[in-house]
Formats: structure tokens, C-alpha cells, sequence
């Protein structure tokens, strides 16, 4: 009768364990998520939920699922396997955000300047495509595989003018920023 109670006691920690695990792992999925036109989008979710917040797409290809919202902005995203791997929002209209960290990064309102400040912690990329092209990457979900990439561009500019702009588009997923690392900095 010992060994019984003693082998139900052993099940009953594994399924306790297990249990305070996924919800410690779903939780750092869910803090990060891009909030476009009122609708939370997350890493994982589904085609189907993606098109049950958004509505039908403008564009599917692929490569791409686009959704132009109500508001005028747009947003791109690209699914897998599992879901959800990578989303970019762009457009004019500032009440968009991306969430992190109990902070809200709006789209066309802030600059790379005061995201690093908000942040404190990350990487500042910078390129040249049709001009000069700049992100801040933040690496975040677990072992840092999300990235959080805020992107602004302009033509001929210095690095000081680039990171002053409003900030474009905001990416939530997997992809890998492009360019010289030039500045990272930690907590």
C-alpha cells in the first residue's frame, strides 16, 4: 500500500512539474506580441487564427500571407509548422505597437534613439538597400529565439539622422536582422 502511495505521490510531482513548465513556457511566448489594428498577433498562432482576427488576406503567396488593415497599415506574415513565424507591421498609423516586457513600442511614434532607451538591451544593425536601412533587434522568448526587430530607412543619411526617424515597421519571429552589428549593449 506504501509503494502504491509512494508511486501515485512520484506521478502526482511529475504531472504538478510538467504542468508549472508549460505554463512557464507559454508564458514567455505570450509576453511578446504585435497588437495591429486591436487584434494580438503571437508567435504560434495559427493561419486560421491569424485570418479569424484579420479577415481574408490581400495577398498569399508562397512565401508571405498580407493583410492590409483597417486602419491602412499592413501586415506580412509567414507561417510554418508550427505556426506563426515571423510577423511585420508597417504602414503610417501609429496606434499599432509591438509588446515587450510590460512595454509598448508603437509604430511611427518612436525612434531607434527612444526604443534603446526603453529597452536597454540589444543590437543596432545598419545596411544600405535603396538607402540607408537601420534596425534594433531585441532578442527575447526562450534562449532568445524571437527576435524583435524595429526597422526605419531613409536615402542619404547619417547613422545619427537614421536613428532619430520614426521607427517604419515592426517585426515579432524568427527572422535574422541583415548587416553590420555596430553597437549592442545588455541589461
Amino acid at each position: 500500500m506504501i509503494i502504491q502511495q509512494g508511486a501515485y505521490s512520484m506521478k502526482l510531482s511529475k504531472s504538478i512539474l510538467l504542468a508549472s513548465l508549460l505554463a512557464t513556457t507559454t508564458s514567455v511566448f505570450a509576453d511578446d506580441f504585435i497588437s495591429a489594428n486591436g487584434v494580438k498577433l503571437t508567435v504560434g498562432d495559427s493561419l486560421k487564427t491569424v485570418t479569424g482576427k484579420l479577415g481574408k488576406p490581400t495577398e498569399k503567396n508562397s512565401d508571405f500571407v498580407i493583410w492590409k488593415l483597417k486602419n491602412g497599415n499592413k501586415v506580412a506574415a509567414r507561417f510554418d509548422q508550427y505556426g506563426l513565424s515571423n510577423a511585420t507591421l508597417s504602414g503610417n498609423v501609429s496606434t499599432d505597437y509591438l509588446y515587450t516586457d510590460g512595454i509598448k513600442i508603437f509604430l511611427n511614434k518612436e525612434s531607434i534613439n527612444s526604443i534603446e532607451k526603453k529597452l536597454k538591451y540589444g543590437c543596432y544593425h545598419e545596411g544600405w538597400g535603396e538607402g540607408a536601412i537601420a534596425d534594433y533587434v531585441v532578442r527575447s522568448g526562450p534562449e532568445g529565439s524571437i527576435n524583435l526587430i524595429f526597422n526605419t530607412w531613409g536615402g542619404d543619411i547619417t547613422t545619427k539622422q537614421l536613428k532619430s526617424q520614426k521607427v517604419s515597421a515592426l517585426s515579432l519571429g524568427d527572422d535574422e536582422p541583415f548587416g553590420e552589428q555596430k553597437y549592442c549593449h545588455d541589461q
